[in-house]
């Protein structure tokens, strides 16, 4: 019947043959703009954490799927034409946004975190958008159209706030500049060749336990006796640094300050860096002292991230292994059909990597038997890894097993703190008792934390006007070192992560950086980055803090 041809065929041209596709000359742009506005929607609400360059591969991704999408369609239909590319946007738009559309479904069906509950409803939704679609064929010219001012229209918004974003916070990622940062400290980096002749330099091991507390933090806030683990470490020959506080009491500025082996006083003091704008730090994170100065005495630099933007990627590095998507890809998959299609399908450490523990099962031991299976190689290693533990969510038992959310939720957040400590020690014994295997060259190991636990307590209050016992929580921290010769003579019980690698580079590279006091910073609120409040000795008490023998004021 005349009424059942496409809009193409009632205009005079003739249907395709079987076999054969046919079109109307169209373009279609509307899935394709979709699958970008789906990843642009969610880089405008991360703007503060969220490059260009962390969006590639997800946008890569939305267009590789909205063109095998139409694809699909086109080859069921035939038909590359006006109404193909409108049932490939309802499949576009229902697949991508799929936790936008069918949030509010899953709380009706409950549920819970996977939404797989959904699915089927969400597909019979899907199908039955398509089928009217299929009937309003006649209008396909007129929905093609619409789709594509709705597709433009959802494009230009996030679009819009990136390009405000980055006119208004952009030239904050210009104020550390890696090659000027590394030419400050020149005159106190040795000449490559007057570094020891020619023996070969030490392998470097550097491990973050984020959040790992103080033995101390751990006893009188706590209840928990971790001498265990120190007794360990020192009986394999490590200083333990039992007095440490971090320097920043988060883990961006705190491993920053780390690794350009200074506070950040640059960042406190341009006015280009301001608010909850996290580039900067990123930016110092990305090219940082300790890499350059390693780099140029020809060590092979491997990084073993975690999910976090500041560690997951580093562009210096010879060898990246973060074992699994990045914070960006986690967070836009998580609203994609994939969350619920991948706790329907069987698990497997693909399928895993959106659940709950930001894929925590599938990345900390696999990092940790590719660390001990390094060995030595040609060129000296500097390893650093950034483990997520005992950081939330607490999704391991004290021997390393994997929880479900239902079963963290009824074992409760501070004995699944503590259950991380136990699992975080049994990490460093491994790892320790591998490293110091006796058919290997003992490397340097640093295991240090940076930052505490939070505390209980009231977000409205700023964090330096929060009580001492607070700040004590959040700032006492695990430090301990192994230097192969026995050296520690430069290293004290209160030392902070900020001197670290100076003593390091004094003890075996021949520099002769002057060490920093060693100070704890606080700022405000996350809304407030780069105020930074100098709280040593409401930590540590003014008899500590400003005693005659801390360490000297030296750049």
């Amino acid at each position: 019947m005349a009424g059942d041809r496409e809009p193409d065929a009632m205009a005079g041209k003739a249907p395709g043959r079987r076999g054969t596709f046919s079109g109307d000359r169209s373009y279609p742009l509307h899935p394709f703009l979709f699958a970008v506005a789906s990843v642009l929607v969610m880089m405008a609400r991360n703007l503060d954490h969220t490059s260009v360059a962390d969006i590639v591969p997800s946008l890569a991704g939305a267009l590789l799927f909205a063109l095998l999408v139409y694809l699909l369609v086109a080859a069921l239909r035939q038909r590359f034409d006006r109404l193909t590319a409108v049932i490939a946007s309802i499949w576009v738009v229902g697949c991508l946004f799929y936790a936008g559309l069918f949030g509010r479904l899953n709380g009706l069906v409950d549920g819970g975190y996977p939404m797989a509950r959904t699915l089927p409803f969400a597909i019979a939704a899907l199908a039955g958008v398509t089928l009217l679609a299929l009937l309003l064929r006649r209008a396909a010219g007129l929905m093609h159209s619409v789709l594509n001012g709705i597709a433009v229209v959802l494009l230009i918004s996030p679009a819009w706030q990136a390009v405000a974003y980055e006119w208004e916070h952009g030239a904050a990622r210009e104020v550390y500049d890696p090659d000027q940062a590394v030419a400050e400290v020149e005159p106190y980096v040795a000449p490559t060749g007057q570094t020891g002749g020619d023996k070969r330099p030490p392998d470097i091991y550097h491990f973050i336990f984020d959040r790992y507390a103080s033995e101390d933090v751990l006893k009188d806030h706590y209840a928990l006796d971790n001498s265990a683990i120190g007794r360990f470490l020192e009986e394999r020959g490590f200083y333990l640094a039992r007095g440490s506080n971090s320097n920043y009491h988060k883990t961006g500025p705190s491993v920053a300050s780390t690794f350009y082996m200074d506070y950040l006083d640059l960042l406190g003091s341009d006015e280009r860096v301001k608010d909850s704008n996290w580039h900067p730090i990123y930016e110092m994170l990305d090219d940082h002292r300790v890499a350059r100065i390693l780099k140029s005495r020809g060590y092979e630099y491997i990084q073993f991230g975690s999910w976090w933007v500041g560690t997951y990627h580093n562009p210096v590095a010879d060898e990246n292994h973060p074992h699994g998507f990045s914070e960006f890809e986690m967070l836009y998959l998580r609203r994609t059909i994939l969350r619920p299609l991948f706790h329907v399908l069987p698990d497997t450490p693909l399928t895993m990597r959106l659940d709950w523990d930001n894929a925590q099962c599938q990345r900390v031991g696999p990092q940790v038997e590719q660390i001990k299976a390094l060995g030595e190689r040609d060129k000296p290693l500097y390893v650093f890894a950034h483990f997520l533990l005992p950081h939330g969510p607490f999704n391991f038992t004290a021997d390393g097993q994997c929880l479900t959310i239902e079963e963290q939720t009824e074992r409760g957040e501070e004995q699944g703190y503590l259950d991380a400590i136990a699992y975080a020690n049994s990490i460093i014994r491994d790892i320790v008792t591998t490293l110091q295997s006796p058919d290997r060259e003992p490397p340097v190991i640093l295991i240090q934390a940076d930052e505490g636990p939070f505390p209980a307590r009231d977000d409205r209050v700023p964090w330096q006007q929060a009580p001492a016992d607070e700040l004590r929580i959040k700032s006492g921290i695990l430090n301990a070192y192994y230097f192969p010769n026995g050296d520690y003579s430069a290293l004290r019980p209160d030392v902070t992560p900020v001197n670290s690698y100076r003593v390091l580079f004094n003890t075996y590279l021949g520099t002769n950086f002057p060490l920093l006091p060693d100070r704890i910073f606080f700022f405000p609120n996350d809304g407030n980055l780069y105020e930074y409040h100098d709280v040593t000795e409401k930590v540590r008490g003014p008899s500590i803090a400003g005693r005659a023998d801390a360490h000297p004021v030296h750049r």
